[in-house]
């Protein structure tokens, strides 16, 4: 802070004075108006620096969130299109074979408790299964998302179920594998993976996922009731064992 200085007795003197206080003589504000003018510019000039990167930062946050809008939407229509998009499976067959009755074989085999397990191969499931949905009651043809298709796999240790629906003339096609289990009359899975047309679903995902099966269990709901009273059913490679109790 500049101090006035008198030029005839040379006492300092604060810089809002307009005489001297010691000799009453005027004093030469010159210098003081200098120094004015200069922190009004400083101050200026500091505050057109923080409006010029203050509006630089907005217009950054700015294009940050329309970029993560962006990149968004790009996952999201990445997702949808390998949810649409068929994946790579068996054509449905241009006709079905001769299909056991399978339904009928388990209700016999239960109630009579002479058969020890019943064998079936993975055709003649699918067979069975696409007979039944053929059905005019199936609950497959019902609501705007009917059931087209289902048909089995079968690995060591491990049951595929794959689906087709469709929706407004669109196959959207889903499917899980599972390890399955039967005790006290209870089926019980553990999910070992899925799909919905070309996106994979991790396991823990799958009971989120397992509503698109939902018409698939429903279809299939006698069948159900009769594996539960089973006393264990086996997987292998393009075979089912089913083990009944004696």
């Amino acid at each position: 802070m500049t101090k006035l200085v008198c030029s005839d007795c040379q006492h300092e003197n604060e810089p809002e004075r307009i005489y001297c206080h010691n000799c009453g003589a005027r004093l030469d504000r010159s210098a003081v108006a200098r120094e004015k003018v200069a922190e009004d510019v400083d101050a200026g000039t500091q505050k057109h620096l923080k409006k010029m990167f203050d509006s630089g930062s907005g217009r950054a946050g700015r294009a940050a969130i329309m970029l993560g809008k962006v990149l968004l939407g790009a996952c999201a229509t990445a997702a949808l299109i390998e949810m649409i998009l068929p994946p790579d499976l068996p054509p449905p067959p241009k006709s079905y074979g001769f299909a056991p009755m399978i339904g009928m074989d388990m209700v016999s085999a239960i109630s009579s408790h002479q058969t020890a397990s019943l064998v079936y191969s993975e055709e003649q499931v699918n067979s069975y299964i696409g007979s039944n949905l053929r059905r005019k009651d199936s609950p497959a043809k019902e609501g705007v998302f009917p059931l087209l298709r289902i048909f089995v796999q079968f690995q060591e240790g491990i049951c595929g179920i794959n689906t087709e629906r469709q929706f407004y003339g669109l196959s959207i096609y889903s499917g899980s594998s599972y390890r399955v289990a039967i005790s006290n009359g209870k089926i019980s899975s553990e999910a070992t993976g899925g799909y919905i047309g070309r996106m994979p679903i991790h396991p823990k995902l799958i009971k989120y996922a397992d509503v698109l099966l939902q018409k698939a269990w429903d279809s299939l709901a006698r069948e159900r009731n009769s594996v539960a009273k089973l006393a264990g059913i086996e997987f292998h490679p393009q075979s089912v064992t089913l083990i009944v109790a004696r």
